[in-house]
């Protein structure tokens, strides 16, 4: 071809990687079995490469139960050896990171951070709500399903199984990449709003591991996430949402007596009973009984 832009002269501009262009080019005219197989062998080689990186990220375990824990420190140490909750902590890290680069700190930071810990009980129910108890039905049911449903309705099957408590590593890893970009570049108050998303994410899972212990609550707004999210377990998954505030719960009234409610099918049986208040003795026992005339759980 003339004008200097044969497979020849690609092949001087390109170096080694544009020989081997022109010679795979070549091949494909002559024989295409033999490309096609290589292609093939390369998706493969990929897709090895691919599962090894995740078991490194993810190891698949067993990693223990939520209640052999009792205490805070038990707690805070179980958390870091799990293999998921450190990749989380490395991405809000550097955030935190890129947030203190970026410099120019202004009282708007403040309403960015007040404005994301005002949001949080609300998107925080409408995830639990309409992507983790996703129906694999519909567009958007199918894709929430297999995204995050899944993996939520392993864990109600058995809530105290570590296995699978945490969000993985391949999912804080890619929304993490998502949240640098945008913070290293928007604005400030983007990489603001960004290290606030992460620690929002780090909130949840923490507390929501915490509940799952065997620690006893102290604080009386712990106490009172701790009963609401056992009776979303063991009593009836459509209610008690929330996990980090029952804010929207209360707002979006999701959060009735016990009684009113009748124990779902898919309702988890407690597997702990740990000494009590009064007032929360209905919460890891009693909460897997049926009221009057409903179902027994299945």
């Amino acid at each position: 071809m003339v004008n200097g832009f044969g497979p020849r002269s690609v092949a001087r501009r390109l170096g080694p990687a544009g020989s081997l262009l022109v010679g795979t080019v070549r091949h494909a005219r002559a024989d295409d079995g033999p490309v096609i197989t290589r292609a093939r062998g390369l998706r493969a080689a990929a897709r090895l490469r691919h599962r090894q990186l995740l078991q490194r990220i993810d190891p698949p375990g067993p990693h223990g139960r939520a209640t052999e824990i009792s205490t805070l420190p038990g707690a805070a140490r179980r958390f870091l050896a799990h293999p998921r909750p450190p990749v989380l902590l490395g991405v809000v890290g550097t955030l935190a990171a890129t947030r203190l680069a970026r410099g120019d700190f202004r009282r708007s930071d403040a309403a960015v951070a007040l404005g994301f810990a005002a949001a949080q009980p609300f998107v925080e129910w409408g995830i639990h709500r309409y992507v983790l108890h996703a129906t694999p039905t519909g567009r958007f049911g199918r894709a929430a399903y297999q995204s995050a449903g899944w993996g939520h309705a392993q864990h109600h099957q058995d809530p105290a199984n570590l296995n699978s408590m945490f969000m993985r590593g391949q999912d804080v890893l890619g929304a993490g990449a998502l949240a640098l970009a945008a913070g290293a570049v928007g604005s400030p108050r983007v990489s603001t709003g960004m290290l606030c998303l992460g620690v929002a994410v780090l909130a949840y899972d923490w507390t929501h591991f915490l509940i799952h212990t065997r620690y006893q609550p102290r604080s009386e707004l712990y106490r009172r996430i701790w009963r609401s999210h056992r009776l979303h377990h063991y009593r009836n998954e459509r209610y008690w949402l929330g996990v980090t505030s029952p804010l929207a719960d209360l707002v979006l009234r999701t959060s009735p007596a016990r009684e009113d409610v009748p124990v779902s099918p898919a309702a988890a049986h407690p597997e702990i009973r740990p000494v009590q208040r009064p007032a929360d003795a209905d919460v890891a026992g009693a909460a897997a009984r049926p009221a009057a005339g409903s179902p027994r759980p299945a």
